[in-house]
This record gives C-alpha cells, structure tokens and sequence, in this order.
C-alpha cells in the first residue's frame, strides 16, 4: 500500500460515515411512525450531499500522483470532514414525536449546514490549485463560482422558494461539474 492509498483509505471511511449518515436518516423516517411533513429543498439537499460524495471521491484519483505531506493530507481530509458534519445535520436524529417537519428542521440547521457544505465545496473546488498544479480559472470553474454563490445565497434567506431554488440550482450547478470535469477530464 502506497501514501495515496493509505490517505484515500481515511477519505473513503469518513465519506461513508457521511453516506451513512443520509442512509440511516432516511431509513429512520421511513420506518417513524409519526406524521412527517417534507419539504422539497430538504429533500434535494438528501440527494445533492449523497451525489456530491461520490462525485468528490471519485475526483480524488486525480492526486494519486502526488508528493504527499502532513499538510497536504490535512487539507485532503477537509473536505470530507465538513461534508460528513453536514451530513449528520441535514437528518433529523429524533423520529420519536407525533410530527416531523422536515421544513422546521431544515430552517433550524440551515447555517451550519449551509457553512459547512460551503467550506467543504470550497476545500474541494480548490483542491486542485491548493495540491496540485491546476489553474486558478478554467472554463468549468463558472460551475464552481455559480455553486458557491448559489451556497451563499441561501445562507442569508429565510425564504421557501428561494431555497427551493438554491437547491435546484446547487444541483444544476454540481451536474455541470461532474459532466464538464469527470466525464471530459482535462
């Protein structure tokens, strides 16, 4: 086993939990007994984080290559530690009440979610300027500067459809990466 795989390994673990975290918080609200009130943004924001792991770990193979150090390996295990605490908040934990209103729940977590996914696509975005060689700016970076501003926006509402929006557009914005950048690598 080799650096990279060694390092790729505990990137891999904390994902899963992340995958894990949206798998059992599903499963926890298929099997409530209560009434559950869902809420469209939540539930693409479900489908956005379990989508946005694989399509980051997959890019991660772009930097099997690399000279590795204990800095770089730090900022290699951002990403996924951000992206697992969003994960872990985005799931209601308690299912036990007579409703769960997944509206209520997201409008309650909606800044250190937002936060953190904001900082962990950062930490991905820049991943390739920060350990390797890529440029600041190439074409498919409108995909990135669109998430991020999109991320920002709904940081600073409190308002449905604008969320609503904001998740439709992250999404958008995250399926022109991953064809621009994953199918056509550069």
């Amino acid at each position: 086993m080799d650096l990279f795989e060694f390092i790729l390994i505990i990137t891999s673990v904390i994902y899963a939990m992340g995958v894990a975290q949206i798998l059992s918080g599903i499963s926890r609200l298929a099997q409530a007994e209560a009434r559950i009130r869902w809420f469209i943004p939540h539930t693409l924001w479900v489908i956005i984080l379990f989508v946005y792991i694989f399509l980051v770990w997959w890019s991660a193979w772009e930097f099997r290559d690399l000279e590795w150090t204990f800095p770089t390996y730090l900022y290699m295990v951002l990403a996924p530690t951000l992206t697992y605490f969003a994960c872990s908040l985005l799931v209601p934990q308690k299912t036990d009440s007579a409703e769960i209103d997944l509206q209520a729940h997201f409008f309650h977590i909606r800044r250190p979610f937002l936060w953190s996914f904001l900082l962990a696509t950062f930490a991905a975005v820049l991943d390739g300027s920060v350990l390797d060689d890529e440029p600041l700016w190439f074409p498919s970076r409108v995909g990135h500067v669109l998430l991020i501003a999109t991320i920002l926006v709904g940081l600073f509402t409190n308002n449905k459809r604008v969320h609503a929006g904001v998740a439709f557009v992250v999404m958008l914005a995250l399926s022109y990466i991953a064809v621009s950048r994953l199918w056509n690598p550069r």
